[in-house]
């Protein structure tokens, strides 16, 4: 009997470990999870949250820390962020964020694609990883770059900032060829920029190179490769690089979410916008600006405050009532986020002729600034030649170009925060001055972020020499490009 149970039990044994083994994956297999992903299937994520992030109000670099540091926009209460006082967990979260969701998306893109042989969307990937890249040399300055997408390397070295920006211009360059071969495409439903037109991808990719050539023009010579592009960019505001957000959130503009939707009645338009607007009876005045609800007057605050004088106060005319709000038109939950414009462009075009960067002369500065102002106004629904036409509006001279292009393009990115305040800190354009009651240990308007908190801990070596090379992990630490 113990001999026939014995036999039983190996033979029971026998048969389960040989079911096991000959139906072990098709058990172990999630039918919910593809073992092979699309390479497309990346791209509209990360074009998403990388807009997001430069448009966040308050946990991204468009808000408090973009439009408010730029003084486009201001505000009467919670202004620590306004007095240079950053909340420094929202700056280590845009530090991982592009790195982990746009550069790192971006760069497994590339390689799916490349494995897929689509070139196109292989060049679409690096245009990407681009973008994120600049947006972090921007923000931080010396940054992980040549290590910094290697698995491998836990503690990569953060590359100087002439390496990063010449590998960010290979890439744009690199990318623009690869869409440009025609092998392979784009999945329209895949890409909330440009709905797959190749096309546009194309003339984004020159354009962003043109923008970041601009942005290093003080380093190095940039006008043969400026000129180069001239011709091979965007054309019109339908080429625009923008997303477009749904009604409701999750998925609406993250202006509306926070100010409109989240009640956040603070955010205000600043003395210096509505009296630049006024000025020049600029049209654009009432879509920025909304009337002040204690007596319907357009009105500003002086950006500041907030330490010694409380805010709102009452005293100063400085509470919620009294001070103008964005306007309507910015706070429309479907305002698509804008990561470059037309109208951007053309001011970067009038600026590099009047450097003598591309050819023209000043016949070709007042056309690329009268463009710009065209596209910026008629991205608002507004025409612009009454404007246009007004004494005192037009460039006469080099000087007179600085400061009028300068002034047009920041009240352009009025609603493009991070990018207002990348470009004043490159052309200083217009004069601005520290806010009222700063903090004392910060005596001049940031030039950068901070690095993350935990990259001492993570990364001592290569965060300790990185500080070093700009002068220590501080707000107002120089870039190279500024």
């Amino acid at each position: 009997m113990k001999k026939i149970k014995f036999l039983i039990l190996t033979f029971l044994t026998v048969a389960i470990f040989t079911g096991c083994d000959t139906k072990f994956e098709e058990i172990n297999t999630d039918p919910n999870n593809s073992t092979e992903l699309p390479a497309h299937l990346l791209l509209g994520y990360s074009q998403r949250f990388y807009t997001n992030t430069i448009h966040g109000v308050l946990g991204g670099a468009g808000g408090d820390m973009g439009a408010i540091w730029a003084q486009l926009w201001t505000k009467v209460q919670y202004n620590d962020e306004e007095r240079y006082v950053p909340r420094r967990g929202v700056m280590d979260n845009i530090f991982s964020n592009l790195y982990a969701t746009v550069t790192s998306e971006a760069n497994q893109m590339s390689r799916l694609a490349e494995a897929e042989g689509n070139q196109v969307l292989q060049g679409v990937g690096m245009v990407m990883q681009a973008v994120g890249f600049q947006t972090l040399t921007e923000l931080f300055g010396p940054i992980p770059f040549t290590e910094a997408l290697d698995g491998s390397i836990l503690q990569p070295v953060y590359d100087d900032e002439s390496v990063v920006w010449e590998g960010i211009i290979n890439m744009y360059t690199e990318g623009a060829n690869l869409i440009a071969s025609g092998n392979g495409s784009i999945t329209g439903s895949s890409d909330l920029w440009y709905g797959g037109d190749a096309s546009k991808w194309i003339k984004l990719a020159n354009s962003l190179k043109f923008r970041a050539l601009m942005r290093i023009s003080s380093t190095r010579s940039v006008g043969s490769e400026l000129q180069a592009l001239v011709g091979n960019m965007m054309t019109s505001n339908a080429d625009n690089a923008e997303l477009v957000y749904l009604a409701v959130a999750p998925d609406a503009n993250p202006i509306f979410e926070l100010i409109a939707d989240g009640n956040r009645a603070e955010y205000k338009v600043s003395e210096l916008t509505v009296t630049t607007l006024q000025n020049s009876n600029d049209p654009r005045l009432p879509i920025y600006v909304a009337p002040a609800e204690s007596d319907g007057a357009y009105r500003g605050k002086p950006v500041g405050y907030g330490n010694e004088t409380t805010l709102p106060n009452e005293d100063l005319g400085y509470t919620y009532s009294k001070i103008s709000a964005l306007g309507s038109f910015y706070l429309e939950p479907t305002l698509p986020g804008v990561t470059m414009s037309y109208a951007e462009l053309n001011f970067l075009l009038a600026e590099a002729a009047n450097e003598g960067y591309i050819s023209g002369g000043l016949t070709a500065v007042n056309n690329y600034y009268n463009e710009g102002i065209r596209a910026s106004m008629a991205w608002h629904g507004l025409d612009a030649s009454a404007y246009l036409a007004q004494d005192g509006i037009a460039i006469a001279s080099q000087a007179d170009g600085r400061t009028k292009i300068g002034t047009q393009k920041w009240l352009s990115l009025f609603g493009q925060g991070y990018e207002a305040w990348t470009e004043w800190r490159r052309t200083k354009v217009p004069t601005l001055q520290p806010v009222i009651e700063h903090d004392p240990q910060v005596g001049q308007i940031p030039s950068r972020y901070y690095y993350p908190t935990t990259e001492p801990s993570f990364n001592k070596a290569n965060y300790e020499a990185a500080s070093a090379s700009i002068g220590g992990d501080k707000l107002t630490s120089p870039l190279i490009w500024q």
